[in-house]
């Protein structure tokens, strides 16, 4: 990640088999069944794909080389319904990356036929014109993220729905910064309450505000144990 993020000519300078080895392994992150591998797997793809991008010299090597597997990977977890809590960052990569008419890739109708042949062997049940809608919407969407990630969830209800499954979990995230809106509000109160907090609670979520990002996490996990 540490590479990835700060000094990525790195990776284009190891040999194509060592390069497919640091791939598999972020896939492998990103598609684990364990939130925080998970997560952290999306984001050093969506790291890595930006900086693709950016590099013109070897931009148009790596998407003939591993597009096509790259996107058959993050739609197998986009449609994967254990993995939803991670759709918005699903979004952000399709939308920044993939499915973005300004990247260095094949041209846009080979990417749509190649989505579709996807799901319709992924998903042999849903009709031609669901999926036509869908993978349409994939492009028509791409500039807006709130838009693209509802049309995303829309295609999982309708798989799910068609499973006979629950769909609630699909809007884990938005329940869970509900949540934390509240928990967050429920402190701003109790600190403005004289009594309410232990002194040592209140020094450590002061502690927390001065803290960078780096450290935030663990603080937390103290804080909170």
């Amino acid at each position: 990640q540490a590479v990835n993020s700060h000094c990525f000519p790195a990776f284009l300078a190891i040999p194509p088999a060592q390069f497919k080895l640091v791939l598999d392994s972020i896939i492998w992150a990103f598609k684990h069944t364990m939130r925080n591998v998970a997560d952290t797997g999306l984001q050093i793809l969506y790291t890595l794909l930006q900086n693709v991008a950016q590099e013109d010299s070897a931009a148009q090597s790596f998407y003939q080389t591993y597009f096509c597997d790259v996107l058959q990977h993050i739609f197998s977890v986009v449609t994967d319904t254990s993995h939803t809590a991670g759709l918005t960052m699903h979004a952000s990569i399709l939308i920044n990356t993939s499915l973005n008419p300004g990247s260095p890739t094949t041209n846009q109708a080979f990417i749509q036929e190649y989505v579709a042949n996807l799901l319709k062997t992924a998903f042999p049940h849903l009709q031609d014109a669901q999926v036509k809608v869908f993978v349409t919407g994939l492009f028509s969407l791409n500039q807006d993220i709130p838009a693209f990630k509802e049309h995303l969830r829309d295609f999982l209800v309708q798989i799910k729905e068609f499973a006979g499954e629950d769909t609630t979990d699909l809007f884990l995230e938005e329940r869970e910064a509900s949540l934390r809106q509240a928990q967050e509000e429920k402190h701003k109160i109790q600190m403005s309450v004289p009594g309410i907090l232990n002194p040592h609670e209140i020094r450590r979520k002061c502690e927390v505000l001065f803290l960078g990002s780096d450290r935030l996490h663990e603080v937390l996990s103290r804080v909170y144990i």
